[in-house]
Formats: C-alpha cells, sequence, structure tokens
C-alpha cells in the first residue's frame, strides 16, 4: 500500500477523484468488492485510508473515524 498525507486524501476527495466515505456506519456505504490502496498514518495510528472499487472508482476516509475499522477488517 501507498502512503498519502491527509491532505492528499482530502484533495481526492474535493477534486471529484474519490467519493468520501468518512461518515459510513456500515460497510454497504460501498456497493461493491474494494481493496485497500493506501493509507494516512499519524502519531495515534491510522488518520485515513483509500481504497479501489472493483469498477475503479477510488473511496476515501480523509479523518479518524470508525470508518477505518470498519473497513481495514
Amino acid at each position: 500500500m501507498k502512503k498519502y498525507t491527509t491532505k492528499q486524501l482530502k484533495e481526492l476527495v474535493k477534486t471529484g477523484a474519490a467519493i468520501d466515505v468518512t461518515d459510513a456506519i456500515s460497510t454497504t456505504a460501498i456497493p461493491e468488492w474494494y481493496e485497500k490502496i493506501g493509507y494516512s498514518k499519524g502519531i495515534n495510528g491510522l488518520n485515513g485510508l483509500l481504497m479501489k472499487g472493483k469498477s475503479g472508482k477510488l473511496y476515501a476516509i480523509t479523518s479518524r473515524s470508525t470508518a477505518i475499522s470498519l473497513f481495514t477488517c
């Protein structure tokens, strides 16, 4: 997996290259099979996550939230 900064992940969402799933409460927020392709790491652990769906769409978690634990399992 590639390491990103949180700023880079937020920029992907801002430009429309990725869909923001930061506030997701279940894995159904991504309606397709996905793989983790990148992460953002800070002093306290993971700050963000970048995933790629089977269709090629990118999904991003742009801050520390429970969504990180949902999608890393």
